[in-house]
C-alpha cells in the first residue's frame, strides 16, 4: 500500500513538472510578444519623434495638361507630413475627381518620398455649346484647361441650341456628336496630315456636314454618307495633290454629288 502511494506521488510530481514547463513556455512567448509590440511602438515613436519620415519630396509623373501645382492642389499632400500617415485611397479619389485624370497611383518610398503617376484624358476637339468646352476621344466632357494646349483643335459646332446641359467628366449627351468625335479619333491615325488641316466641323440638322480648312476657312461640303467614308473620299483627293497644292487653294469643295468631287479654283 505504501509503495502504490510513492508511485502515485511520483506520476502527479511529472505532471507538475510538465505543466510548468508548458507555463513558462507560453510565459516566455507572451513576453517576447509583448517586448516586441513594445519595440515596435518604440521605434514607431521615435521616427515620428525625429520626423524620419516626414515627406521631402512629391515625385509626379505623367501629367501633361494639369500642371504640378495643380495636382498638388488635388492631392492636398504637404511636405513635413508623415509619409506613413498619408491615405493613400484618398488621395487617389481626390485626383481623379479631375475630369482630365483617367487614373491616379500613388505609392510610397521610404523613407520620405511619396510618388503620384497620373494617365491624363487628351483632348482632340473642342465642342461648341454655350460654352466652348474640350472633349476626348471617348467623348467625355473637358473644361478648358488652366494652361494652353499647345496644339490647334478642330471645333465640332452645330450643337449650340442643344437644351441637354453638357457637365465635365461625364459624355457628351448626345449620339450624332459622338459619332463624330470617334470618326475624328480614327482621323488622327490614319490621316494626320488631313486631320492638321481641319478647323471646324460644322453639323446640320439633315445629318450633312461643312467642313472648314485651318487657311482661308475653306468650306467642303459632306453629304448624308457616313462622315468616315467621306473623309477618305478628301484624304484621297489631297494625295492626288502631291503636295502642289492645300485644300485651301480651293474656294469651296462640293462632296455630295456620287463619285465625284466639285471644286473651285480661288480666283487669284
Amino acid at each position: 500500500m505504501i509503495i502504490r502511494i510513492i508511485a502515485m506521488n511520483k506520476s502527479v510530481e511529472k505532471q507538475s513538472v510538465s505543466l510548468l514547463k508548458r507555463l513558462l513556455e507560453i510565459l516566455s512567448i507572451t513576453i517576447g510578444i509583448t517586448l516586441f509590440g513594445l519595440l515596435i511602438q518604440g521605434s514607431n515613436t521615435w521616427c515620428n519623434y525625429v520626423e524620419l519620415f516626414d515627406i521631402t519630396e512629391i515625385n509626379i509623373i505623367g501629367n501633361t495638361i494639369l500642371s504640378n501645382q495643380e495636382i498638388l492642389r488635388l492631392a492636398n499632400v504637404h511636405t513635413d507630413t508623415s509619409l506613413r500617415s498619408i491615405n493613400i485611397p484618398a488621395v487617389q479619389k481626390r485626383l481623379e475627381s479631375n475630369p482630365y485624370v483617367k487614373a491616379a497611383a500613388v505609392s510610397r518610398e521610404l523613407p520620405n518620398r511619396l510618388n503620384v503617376l497620373i494617365s491624363e484624358r487628351i483632348p482632340i476637339c473642342y465642342i461648341n455649346h454655350n460654352s466652348l468646352l474640350l472633349l476626348d476621344k471617348d467623348g467625355i466632357i473637358l473644361p478648358i484647361p488652366e494652361q494652353a494646349i499647345g496644339t490647334n483643335l478642330p471645333v465640332i459646332s452645330g450643337f449650340e441650341n442643344d437644351s441637354v446641359d453638357y457637365y465635365p467628366g461625364f459624355y457628351v449627351p448626345n449620339q450624332n456628336i459622338l459619332n463624330i468625335v470617334e470618326t475624328i479619333s480614327q482621323a488622327l491615325i490614319t490621316m494626320p496630315d488631313l486631320f492638321s488641316q481641319i478647323s471646324e466641323i460644322h453639323y446640320w440638322k439633315d445629318d450633312s456636314c461643312i467642313l472648314y480648312t485651318v487657311k482661308d476657312g475653306t468650306p467642303i461640303f459632306f453629304g448624308k454618307k457616313k462622315l468616315s467614308e467621306q473623309l477618305d473620299i478628301l484624304a484621297h483627293f489631297q494625295n492626288r495633290l502631291q503636295g502642289k497644292r492645300n485644300l485651301s487653294d480651293y474656294q469651296y469643295l462640293d462632296l455630295r454629288w456620287e463619285k465625284q468631287i466639285v471644286a473651285k479654283e480661288r480666283r487669284s
